[in-house]
């Protein structure tokens, strides 16, 4: 055989023996629209030890020859940031990922039509592949089965999972409510259940989590090795999750109900810690000031002896209040703070916010006189006056 002749079989079989990874995006997908085939994309860190187990995968015979033969391959590393071009493209497919490493799979046209978690197991790494080639099998297709009608628990697990890259919070919540119509009620207590309320639920009016939250002393044992005895901490998420994107729908009894579940979850020893702004607001709105004048002394005395949160707490008031009565505790209670030692720009604040409570009081020469005090206390303290607004 003639030397070149040799050379050109060497080549051919080292390249054979690794997954050859185009090195610029558009490039992947010129060459994928060009053969006609689909691009896999490595989504991945450098510094992740599940990342780093699976590199040597991509230097397998069996690996490269089925990689190369059936896509062209890209890789996203995601360590310091992804490159301008990978992030914009990635954000154009609203793809979030808040981990790694991912196998994500497009066709040529770059429309997402795969993805897997992935780990350093051959038979497992192929079988991704296999699955994006098929119409049947990608994730891009439990859309349409879902839009078929499609609610067995196979199909509702899978796309819950899938919705959950696109973080539509209430196709979320509205997929994992359909699990919990069609899951067998006998098998609520299982690790199956478990599994569900871990992965696939975001709202604590959701069944799996009513019933485990009302089960919580069986919520055990399910987690093995570093995660062993962490099972309570998925309620602590959905709930934390729920109080940050629910919270504005909820009235008073569901506001004092979740203040309750923040005390028997653990997460906060005083039940005013999370939800006051809301339960103040859903007071005032039914009608119940005198409650609502009570929680915000409630608050104050808990906050006492730090001006900064007080002062947070009055702001807030000052917002949801419009009754005089009302108004005016908060400038008796602003006159108490003045006994704490503050800063001059807090003791300007304190000042500034009694002006307010008079202006919406409507108490002119009370504005006037309060407009004058701050005026002369910025200027001689050296505050800037046009921090001040409405005045």
């Amino acid at each position: 055989m003639k030397p070149f002749a040799l050379f050109l079989l060497f080549t051919s079989f080292c390249v054979g023996q690794q997954v050859n990874f185009i090195s610029d995006l558009d490039s992947a997908f010129t060459k994928a629209k060009k053969e006609n085939k689909l691009v896999f994309i490595e989504y991945y860190n450098t510094q992740c030890t599940i990342c780093l187990s699976i590199q040597p995968f991509f230097e397998n015979k069996e690996m490269a020859d089925f990689y190369n033969r059936n896509f062209i391959n890209y890789k996203i590393n995601t360590k310091d940031g992804l490159k301008v071009k990978d992030s914009l493209f990635m954000a154009e497919r609203n793809l979030k990922f808040s981990g790694v490493p991912f196998f994500l799979f497009f066709d040529e046209d770059k429309n997402f039509i795969h993805y897997s978690g992935a780990k350093n197991d051959l038979e497992y790494l192929i079988s991704i592949g296999k699955k994006a080639m098929n119409p049947e099998e990608r994730t891009g297709s439990l859309a349409q089965k879902y839009a078929s009608g499609d609610r067995t628990i196979n199909t509702l697990y899978a796309y819950s999972d899938l919705v959950q890259l696109y973080q539509n919070h209430a196709l979320s919540n509205t997929i994992s409510n359909e699990l919990f119509i069609v899951y067998p009620k006998q098998n609520l207590g299982t690790n199956q259940s478990y599994l569900i309320l871990k992965n696939s639920v975001f709202s604590i009016d959701n069944g799996f989590y009513i019933y485990w939250y009302e089960n919580r002393a069986n919520l055990k044992d399910f987690e093995k090795g570093i995660h062993k005895g962490e099972e309570q901490k998925v309620l602590e998420r959905i709930l934390l999750t729920s109080i940050q994107k629910e919270k504005e729908n909820w009235n008073l009894e569901k506001i004092r109900a979740v203040k309750e579940m923040t005390l028997a979850l653990g997460l906060s020893n005083d039940r005013d810690d999370f939800l006051w702004e809301e339960e103040a607001q859903a007071l005032l709105a039914s009608n119940h000031s005198e409650e609502a004048v009570t929680l915000l002394k409630t608050i104050l005395d808990k906050s006492k002896e730090n001006s900064y949160s007080s002062l947070y707490v009055t702001e807030k008031f000052i917002g949801f209040f419009d009754r005089k009565e009302d108004l005016l505790v908060v400038v008796q209670e602003l006159d108490k703070l003045k006994s704490l030692t503050m800063e001059p720009e807090q003791k300007g604040e304190l000042l500034y916010q009694q002006l307010l409570c008079f202006q919406k009081m409507k108490n002119t020469s009370k504005t006037n006189e309060y407009k004058k005090l701050v005026v002369d206390y910025f200027q001689e303290q050296g505050l800037d006056l046009s921090t001040l607004k409405n005045l």
